[in-house]
């Protein structure tokens, strides 16, 4: 058993000798090997394209940086990428380039160029992305931009090995980025839709989406029901009881005898709204409804959409923390992407923004000021972990939520401090396929307490996978999940039962 639970040696940031570390930390490994194989930089094809929706612009030059074929037009379609493979082709002949040394580039821009990049791709070549700010600083005019000034600041970049995989890693987490993306935008519409809401409600019906005050949760779905249909004070006062009672209870409310009556008491003490406005304001309360309604159905869709894809991912380890849920397991993974492809938790941290500044000057004796964190950064994975550092400490696990509370109490930022201690301890689950085990059991624990935490833990991470509705994909052999659940059944002689399929 000792040798099952034999853990790989731990290297901060993947590093396992300071000597062996280079000092061009931001070089891309494929483009490393790509130059070594090469030989020579002269026996590289660097092609830095400027993606625009109907034509790009390419340039053709040598890993030394010298041009073999000047700025040209191609189209954004078959043609294009046909006229591009095939003035490749010829400069490879001509100057003795082997195919498997040529790679693209362009900068990190929007979704018209996922095709071409994709079709180059599928061609067998390596293509890059860069970051657009640092391709300008490369630029040798700064005054000016145009197609062929970007191109070289797009060309430096990638001739010194910089830039990461175009439109993502491919694979389950560039899916699931599509999918949590996508339900993040409908999220952030749902709410603007709420907010019209409020403001349509505070003019027919001030103070009802406030429960203390009408006795109804805002927006469940007997609040929906009761707006959506010829929505005023008068008209729910004269409004009988029993027909009424009988929609709200259908609807799920609970105590719906106490809420209806204090609904009714509260619908006589408002003020009225000019009458003229009635109708203008309900018609457009209906609208907005129906379209939150079908805006929480979306949400609903690919959430489950999202679950199927995470349970296919080493991210789903991450559901084993207490206070992570799917949601926040899904948008993490995605956007952190494949986690044996990364290169160290501490690039991770400041990639997602979540490392403050620091400077340093004056010789060693002179201390270290700490500034603010970084705006440049992958903002949609520093809301996700951030908030995973605020769950840890309002329901995590109870040695991270004293530490939570710890941070709060020296007056230092805990949500980003938990945010911090997540990455790095996330990073480890993913990919050493392991669960979370709290730090009073990874020590000396005895196999009693150990077959004890598995078996209290597992109801807990069943519910969430049950509710998601992907808990036979999720622990299914093949999957992540599941081949850790069979080496806890094996090594601790336990058995984490699985709810029948229907």
């Amino acid at each position: 058993m000792a040798a099952c639970m034999k853990r790989p040696p731990y290297t901060y940031g993947g590093l396992k000798d300071m000597k062996n570390k280079s000092i061009f930390t931001r070089q891309n490994q494929t483009l490393i090997n790509l130059f070594r194989d090469a030989g020579h930089p002269d026996k590289v094809l660097c092609v830095p394209l400027d993606y625009a929706k109907l034509t790009h612009v390419a340039l053709c030059c040598n890993g030394s940086g010298k041009v073999l074929k000047k700025a040209f037009p191609i189209k954004n379609n078959p043609e294009g990428m046909a006229f591009l493979l095939n003035a490749m082709e010829k400069i490879c002949r001509k100057h003795h380039i082997k195919r498997e040394h040529v790679f693209f580039g362009g900068e990190d821009c929007g979704t018209f160029s996922l095709n071409f990049i994709h079709g180059l791709r599928g061609q067998g070549f390596v293509v890059m992305g860069v970051n657009a700010k640092d391709a300008k600083e490369q630029r040798e005019n700064m005054q000016a931009s145009t197609d062929e000034l970007d191109l070289l600041g797009i060309a430096k970049l990638l001739i010194n090995r910089r830039g990461s995989k175009a439109g993502g890693e491919p694979g389950a987490e560039r899916a699931l980025r599509v999918l949590t993306r996508h339900r993040k935008a409908q999220v952030r519409l749902r709410t603007a839709t709420g907010n019209r809401i409020h403001q349509i409600v505070d003019q027919l019906f001030p103070g009802f989406l406030d429960e203390k005050l009408s006795g109804i949760p805002p927006f469940s779905e007997a609040s929906l029901y009761l707006m959506v249909d010829r929505f005023s004070p008068a008209h729910l006062a004269r409004r009988q009881d029993k027909p009424l009672l009988r929609q709200l209870k259908a609807c799920g409310l609970q105590q719906a005898e106490v809420a209806l009556g204090k609904l009714k008491a509260y619908a006589r003490q408002v003020l009225a709204h000019p009458p003229e406005l009635t109708g203008l304001l309900q018609t457009s309360l209906a609208s907005e409804i129906n379209l939150y309604r079908c805006l929480g159905a979306n949400i609903d869709q690919v959430g489950r959409e999202a679950a199927q894809q995470l349970a296919r991912t080493p991210g789903a380890m991450l559901t084993t923390i207490r206070g992570i849920g799917i949601t926040l397991a899904a948008g993490v993974s995605a956007e952190i992407g494949p986690p044996d492809s990364q290169p160290s938790v501490r690039r991770l941290g400041s990639y997602a923004g979540i490392v403050p500044r620091v400077k340093q000057t004056g010789g060693p004796e002179k201390g270290a000021k700490t500034g603010k964190v970084s705006r440049r950064c992958n903002h949609i994975l520093k809301d996700y972990i951030v908030q995973c550092g605020n769950h840890l400490g309002q329901h995590g696990p109870a040695a991270l939520k004293e530490d939570h509370r710890r941070r709060g109490a020296n007056k230092q930022h805990a949500d980003f401090g938990m945010a911090r201690r997540f990455l790095r301890m996330g990073m480890r689950l993913m990919r050493n396929g392991e669960s979370y085990v709290p730090p009073e059991l990874r020590h000396g624990a005895t196999l009693e307490e150990l077959q004890t935490h598995y078996l209290q833990s597992w109801p807990k991470l069943l519910d969430k996978w049950v509710k998601a509705g992907a808990v036979h994909t999720a622990f299914d052999p093949a999957n992540p999940l599941g081949q850790w659940r069979e080496r806890i059944e094996d090594i601790y002689e336990i058995e984490l039962p699985l709810p029948a399929k229907k």
